[in-house]
């Protein structure tokens, strides 16, 4: 009995023993003994810098541990996805999870799910990514890792930047706030949160949000210095340069995004320096800078890399709009059409996707405003009743006291109400009536002569090709036309249009348009000691009569020089469009056509339009108005 109690004591002896040692081997498979001895050499060691980087992942890489090998695919991991190199990407990841299944890492295991969703962020599958960057949060609040929660919190705002998700892009910024406070790393983290503000706050403009970036970046800047940390550095000035931008001070962005490119030349290895590039393009032409902005912007283009295809694509609709805005309308066209066409490739889904968004969003606005429509319906006539009653209640009274006096005077002021209430009822009729006449007139015409033009070149597909030109050409023109037009008209509608400011914009940055590709000066002056907020209707129609009188001046006058000018003063607007030509016929003066449209368009907002013209002198288009 004994010999077998012995033999049973010896057996769970040996088998706690194996038990005990089980669990000392998985931890130490989890812990790579080269990186504890060289992880403060390789923490230093920048991500470009392929030789100091891969001498260290080659000793990990070619350990008899298999722990060390995660760990030497992890560091190489992080230096080709900096490369952008999606296919090395892939092959890392799949030979990371066949060293797992041979250990059992939990911390590891969250490390190679992270790294499945920055795989997917870089190949724009947003709802792999979406699947992984929750799993590794939900991985990493479960072990305690903050920071893997703070990079899981990065890709998520990421997303939802991308899916224009505003308030869950938002709420997951502050939830990452909350770890990055309290977290050991400072540097990444602090300058990307101080990006979340700068973004946050194009969008919000509470200036609060620019002054908490800049004490982040401040508070990180000189620990960067000293560590000598070029890739950091580079974007903590590109922050500075945004937050100088916006509080206006582009001489003061311009040097930062200087000192931004002068680190960024600084890192070693391969580097993307368009971003930086890109900024300064915008900053030179902010300070109206235009042939500094656009060499800026083919630098740019240069020297991106082109392998973040999503990155690209974006960069390729900036430089559109820089071309367009330096006048360089070839260039921004050729830009126009890469930008689209990856658009095309790589954004179906998120395309067909918005479209479902915005469909769904319309029928529930429309479903709301049937509801208000209803319900002001029942206030109106609640409060018809009300007054009915009221008046009844009135008339009693006035009897019974003999207040005749005020009750006529209540009688009086009511029928006011009620011929104000049908004047503006009216006023709301014709300018809806306009805004109807005048995009009928707009798109109606234009594109009834596109579609006559087209038969008629069918038709002569088979004789001369001259005729055939000469319709594609006035089919060019009229689309253009057909274009500026709708532009015009939609431009009317924005709010904003009604400030004189903005009016004046778009009718200058038309006319340097328009007279830039002739012999024709174009002048702006302006007198206007504040903004002003125009009554409504009035932008359209100002747009209308002086794109036509600019149009007459070009193609009528045979001047050398268009002056628009612009005076407010004591509610009285003023604006003038003077040249030097041969002046108006008085026969035209008097014509019903064309300067008699002009007429009409200043008489539908109460206003006066005069032309005043001499012979071989110039002529004057003055407008004048009163805007209260």
């Amino acid at each position: 009995m004994r010999y077998s109690y012995n033999i049973f004591s010896r057996v769970l002896l040996f088998a706690f023993l194996v038990s005990i040692n089980g669990v000392i081997q998985a931890q130490n498979d989890c812990q790579c003994s080269v990186l504890d001895n060289s992880k403060e050499n390789i923490k230093n060691v920048e991500l470009n810098d392929s030789l100091g980087l891969f001498s260290k992942i080659n000793p990990l890489k070619n350990s008899n541990e298999k722990i060390c090998e995660f760990e030497g695919l992890d560091l190489e991991f992080k230096y080709y996805s900096n490369l952008k190199n999606n296919e090395q990407l892939l092959s890392i990841i799949e030979s990371q999870e066949q060293i797992l299944k041979l250990l059992d890492c939990p911390l590891k295991k969250t490390r190679l799910t992270l790294n499945k969703t920055i795989y997917y962020r870089a190949i724009n599958d947003y709802e792999k990514l979406s699947e992984f960057a929750f799993k590794t949060l939900a991985a990493s609040q479960k072990l305690g890792n903050t920071q893997t929660q703070i990079e899981a919190y990065k890709h998520l705002v990421f997303l939802f930047t991308r899916l224009n998700e505003d308030k869950k892009r938002w709420h997951y910024v502050k939830q990452a706030e909350h770890h990055i406070y309290s977290n050991e790393i400072k540097i990444p983290n602090y300058r990307w949160l101080s990006y979340q503000y700068e973004n946050e706050f194009t969008k919000t403009e509470r200036k609060t949000l620019i002054d908490s970036a800049l004490h982040l970046i401040e508070s990180v800047k000189p620990l960067a210095k000293k560590q000598k940390n070029y890739r950091e550095l580079t974007l903590l000035y590109r922050a500075l340069e945004a937050f100088a931008y916006h509080d206006g001070n582009l001489p003061l962005a311009l040097t930062n995004i200087d000192t931004a490119i002068y680190y960024g030349k600084q890192i070693k290895g391969a580097k993307n320096l368009s971003g930086l590039y890109l900024s300064k393009a915008w900053d030179h032409f902010d300070l109206n800078q235009l042939k500094e902005a656009e060499q800026w912007t083919d630098s740019m283009l240069k020297y991106d890399i082109k392998n973040d295809i999503g990155g690209y694509m974006m960069t390729l609709l900036q430089a559109a709009e820089l071309y367009e805005g330096t006048g360089n309308t070839e260039k921004a066209l050729t830009s126009f059409k890469a930008h689209q066409k990856l658009k095309d490739s790589l954004l179906k889904i998120e395309r067909i996707s918005a479209i479902n968004e915005l469909e769904t969003k319309y029928q529930t606005e429309l479903k709301d405003a049937e509801l208000k429509l209803k319900d002001s319906k029942i206030n109106r006539l609640t409060i018809l009743v009300i007054i009915s009653i009221l008046l009844v209640l009135a008339i009693l009274l006035i009897t019974k006291v003999r207040q005749l006096r005020k009750a006529k005077v209540v009688n009086v002021a009511l029928q006011n109400a009620i011929d104000t209430q049908a004047r503006l009822e009216k006023e709301i009729v014709n300018v809806r009536e306009n805004i109807a006449q005048d995009f009928h007139d707009e798109l109606g015409n234009k594109l009834a002569r596109i579609s006559l033009l087209s038969n008629l070149i069918q038709k002569d597909t088979k004789k001369e090709k001259t005729s055939i030109t000469t319709k594609v050409q006035q089919i060019t023109e009229d689309a253009r036309s057909l274009y500026l037009g709708t532009r015009d008209f939609i431009f009317s509608l924005k709010s904003n249009s009604d400030c004189l400011e903005e009016v004046v914009t778009y009718l200058s940055d038309f006319g340097e348009d328009f007279f830039s590709k002739s012999a024709i000066k174009f002048q702006l002056k302006k007198s206007i000691d504040k903004d002003v907020k125009l009554p409504f209707y009035w932008s359209k129609q100002l747009i209308y009569i002086f794109k036509e009188a600019m149009t007459n001046s070009l193609k009528h006058s045979k001047c050398t020089k268009v002056i628009l000018s612009f005076k407010f003063e004591a509610d009285l607007l003023e604006i003038k469009l003077t040249d030097n030509g041969i002046g108006i016929d008085a026969e035209d003066l008097r014509s019903e056509n064309g300067l008699g449209h002009m007429k009409k368009r200043a008489e539908k907002i109460n206003s006066e339009l005069q032309f005043i013209s001499t012979q071989n002198d110039g002529t004057t288009v003055y407008f004048k108005g009163k805007t209260t």
